[in-house]
């Protein structure tokens, strides 16, 4: 408070004579008045004497008394309101901006990342190419001074002089020519990603439907066609994955009571059991090893199978196996005819939740549900391991094998670059609240490219990896016109054109048309039984108690779809005509 006005000093001076402060403006004032003579003394001051305050930040004069009433506190708290909002708002523009700008730099990280990758691939090449050329060209040189000395007589020897000169001119290439390192374990499955990634998306550009593809209108008339039950033993009952070989002959199912077992359709009975887990199995596939001969699975297909006991096992097919293809049931000898270990893998410590083969066959993924992936050779070396910060529950190998698609308990879809070891994507694919997420069941890719599904328990999603976004989705409701609507089981699958999409709900089995989603056939398995008259009246009792736990394609063609059911039954669904 200031000697004369006793209010704070909006520009403070204080007297160099008796250290008083005062306000700037009214010391002027009184001194101009009193012959420049400080209030209460009598000394007189000059203008050196009057020394400036700084204040910082400057003194701000008090908001005058005129919140007397309540219609001015009621206007003041409004006006502070409005400014709050105003500043909550920009803030929000700023965060949004930052983040786009951040989307961006990302984006233009990761370009920058495959590009630099693209040269040092094209350099390496180079280099190699380079090697290649200078290991030939001194036995070039030889072969030509040879021919001249013969054909010159004496000249031959003037033409040693340029090639000691050239000796200085040779580039060299990180080290002597011929010197390279062997490529590690790694590096060849990279390269092998590489090379199949280029060679598969070629083939796609110019794909064309497989001959005999079954058509939509056909697809119409689809109904149960058959059933096969007591697959497995009844002690533990429940096959928990199943997938055909490429001619839908052979099912290969993995179930409860600890076993997989091969199944031909044609000749109505189980080829063989594999033994040796000590629990569960929670996937069995096919997998053949390598070149342009490939095919899904068959007799002369390995078989790779893993378990809720930590454990994945390979599996090779016996010497019988290929008089078996040609044979028929009456000429088969079941003795000689099944699958043998190969090896047992151990890498991870918690139960197996997925694997996926590699589109060259010559690798496989594996998941487990305490967040660890690795990717193994088909001989069962392993060659990759990592972990994510979530509990896994599907993977999947994207069509082209470049990258991963791997499904978590915390509803997300993590889409992987394995050579980068980055996270391309994370794609919330849980229908509920993020509080309680549903975990992702199933998760499988389209073979054109760029769609892929995935099912939780009360939601199956297509999304489209080209815009990160989902482009249709199904709940239990949409499918299921009841009050008890059950969870989601087996998970949704592309056929093998990518034309068409199955999807089943329960007892029920709904295939959609890719283009458009257009909704061709629901079956119902124990009304389709029913309907049709040839069954055992007690297989439609079973039906009509029994959930389908995992659903596959049959053959190129789509021309059926298989399901395994939780009281190992197998059921066909396919087109009339096809039945």
């Amino acid at each position: 408070m200031l000697v004369v006005s006793g209010e704070a000093a909006s520009e403070p001076v204080v007297s160099a004579k008796t250290g008083t402060v005062y306000e700037r403006r009214l010391l002027e004032k009184y001194a101009a008045e009193h012959s420049g003579r400080e209030p209460q003394t009598d000394h007189v001051l000059g203008e050196d004497e009057i020394i400036a305050v700084r204040t910082d930040p400057p003194a701000v004069r008090p908001r005058p008394p005129t919140l007397t009433s309540i219609p001015a506190l009621l206007s003041t708290f409004q006006n502070e309101w409005d400014a709050l909002v105003l500043e909550t708002f920009t803030l929000k523009q700023q965060h949004t901006q930052v983040r786009q700008e951040l989307a961006q730099a990302l984006y233009q990280n990761d370009a920058a990342c495959r590009v630099i990758a693209r040269l040092v691939r094209e350099r390496d090449e180079a280099r190699q190419a380079l090697a290649t050329l200078q290991a030939q060209v001194p036995a070039t040189n030889a072969a030509a001074i040879g021919s001249d000395t013969q054909g010159d007589g004496g000249s031959g020897a003037r033409q040693e002089a340029p090639l000691a000169g050239d000796r200085g001119t040779t580039m060299d290439v990180d080290g002597a020519a011929g010197d390279e390192e062997p490529r590690s374990a790694e590096e060849k499955y990279y390269a092998t990603a590489a090379e199949t990634a280029k060679r598969l998306s070629a083939v796609r550009m110019k794909r064309e439907a497989p001959a005999g593809l079954a058509s939509a209108e056909a697809w119409k008339t689809a109904r149960l066609a058959s059933v096969v039950e007591s697959l497995h033993t009844s002690t533990k009952p429940g096959i928990t994955s199943l997938q055909t070989d490429e001619s839908g002959d052979l099912a290969l199912t993995g179930a409860m009571d600890n076993h997989a077992e091969v199944y031909s359709r044609s000749r109505d009975l189980t080829l063989a059991t594999l033994k040796g887990h000590t629990k569960k199995l929670t996937a069995a596939v096919w997998a053949a090893k390598g070149g342009s001969d490939l095919v899904s699975g068959g007799f002369g297909a390995r078989i790779i199978t893993g378990s809720a006991d930590k454990s994945v096992r390979v599996w090779v097919p016996k010497p019988g196996n290929a008089q078996a293809a040609e044979g028929t049931a009456e000429a088969l000898d079941l003795r000689a005819v099944g699958w043998t270990k190969l090896c047992v893998i151990k890498e991870h410590a918690a139960e197996i939740a997925g694997i996926t083969v590699h589109p060259s066959g010559e690798y496989f993924a594996t998941a487990a549900v305490d967040g660890s992936w690795a990717i193994h050779t088909i001989d069962g070396d392993t060659i990759v391991s990592e972990t994510l910060g979530a509990p896994l529950t599907a993977i999947a190998y994207h069509p082209d094998g470049m990258f991963l698609g791997i499904g978590t308990a915390a509803g997300q879809v993590k889409v992987l670059d394995v050579r980068q070891r980055q996270v391309l994507a994370t794609l919330d694919a849980s229908p509920g609240s993020s509080e309680d997420p549903a975990p992702v069941r199933g998760l499988h890719f389209s073979e054109n490219g760029y769609y892929f599904a995935t099912t939780c328990d009360h939601e199956v999603a297509i999304w489209d990896l080209r815009k990160q976004k989902k482009s249709r989705s199904w709940t239990c409701a949409d499918l299921q016109d009841s009050p008890d609507t059950p969870p989601f089981a087996a998970p949704a699958r592309f056929d093998g054109s990518g034309k068409y999409l199955a999807i089943v709900h329960s007892r029920s089995l709904h295939v959609f048309k890719v283009k458009g989603w257009q909704l061709l056939a629901s079956v119902e398995m124990a009304s389709s039984a029913a309907a049709d008259g040839s069954s055992d009246p007690k297989t439609h009792s079973t039906l009509a108690d029994d959930v389908v736990e995992a659903i596959d394609w049959i053959g190129p063609s789509s021309s059926a779809v298989a399901g395994a059911t939780k009281l190992n039954s197998l059921i066909y669904f396919a087109p009339s005509e096809n039945n």
